[in-house]
């Protein structure tokens, strides 16, 4: 069984950036989690609370995660798109991830999302390869054929 470690940072404390903050939800369990590796789900909000999306931690590797899922998932709310939030909340996020030791995130998405490509790029994560979704899969299971693959080295 996993186990899921806090960080240092105070979960009842948001990570504030300069126009979003990340205030954890709560912890996916291995039950709950993509490809069953625990995770820390944050809500992005404003900095007045206005929930505007979502991004997780994936705290933990398996080579199905790091090839297709990614150890970081972000989805900003249509309204609210198209102003770098997702590229600030993963800056906010890549304190906590060194904390836990982490020294590169995986990140993936489909091909046809250009804005998440944006966001890796903005960031600094280099893209890899393209890899077709296992037949079968969670994420086959939901539609996906095809992911990009990025590589964030965090230090």
């Amino acid at each position: 069984m996993s186990r899921v470690f806090m960080s240092k940072f105070n979960a009842s404390e948001p990570i504030v950036g300069d126009s979003i903050a990340l205030m954890l939800n709560r912890v996916l369990t291995e039950n709950e989690a993509l490809e069953h590796i625990p995770a820390y789900l944050y809500d992005i909000v404003y900095l007045d609370g206005t929930r505007i999306g979502q991004i997780d931690l994936r705290i933990g590797k398996s080579e199905s995660l790091m090839m297709y899922g990614g150890q970081i998932g972000y989805g900003i709310d249509k309204p609210f798109r198209g102003h770098g939030y997702a590229a600030e909340a993963c800056q906010l996020l890549k304190p906590v991830a060194l904390e836990l030791g982490f020294k590169e995130l995986w990140i993936t998405c489909n091909p046809e999302n250009a804005a998440s490509v944006r966001t890796c790029e903005k960031i600094g994560a280099v893209y890899v390869e393209r890899v077709d979704v296992p037949e079968g899969s969670e994420l086959w299971h939901r539609g996906d054929r095809e992911k990009l693959r990025f590589l964030w080295r965090l230090q």
